[in-house]
């Protein structure tokens, strides 16, 4: 059975089980995560195919880029609102007060568990046909640090 064969197989089951929106996600995501990731030539472009399968380029939806990136701008205030009252409650508050409120930003930072709001940025980004991001400070800030400071071609910057 030919690659095509399979993909098509395949999708005719995530058919019966999944929404489309639901499937066009899944396969976002194996293809990100496996399909990049694998030596298996096979596995590669069978996910490349069912991602193409449902990857539908959709008309222009000005709404959800809109609500995509009032909820990066949003996200990003939380993040600097958090960072700045670690370092100001507790020159503002008594230690009862401050102690348990940063404890708890740390918590949050810290933990591994996905922030609500990464998991609505990936719902929004994959409806727009953008890939997934695994957190916002990875993305939005530690990727850009490291390409310009290790660009790929070797050079140091300047």
């Amino acid at each position: 059975m030919d690659t095509q064969q399979q993909a098509l197989n395949i999708s005719e089951i995530l058919d019966e089980f999944l929404d489309e929106e639901q499937a066009r996600e899944l396969t976002a995501r194996l293809e990100q995560e496996i399909g990049q990731k694998t030596d298996d030539d096979s596995i590669r472009i069978s996910l490349e195919t069912l991602k193409a399968l449902y990857s539908k380029t959709p008309p222009k939806d000005y709404f959800k880029k809109t609500c995509f990136l009032i909820l990066v701008s949003f996200h990003a205030a939380v993040i600097s609102i958090n960072i700045l009252a670690f370092f100001v409650l507790p020159f503002i508050y008594p230690l009862w007060v401050w102690m348990p409120l940063n404890s708890f930003i740390l918590t949050v930072i810290f933990t591994r568990e996905i922030c609500p709001l990464t998991r609505l940025e990936n719902y929004l980004r994959t409806s727009l046909g953008m890939p997934r991001i695994g957190g916002f400070i990875g993305h939005y800030l530690i990727k850009p640090i490291k390409r310009r400071m290790f660009p790929k071609n070797g050079t140091q910057p300047k």
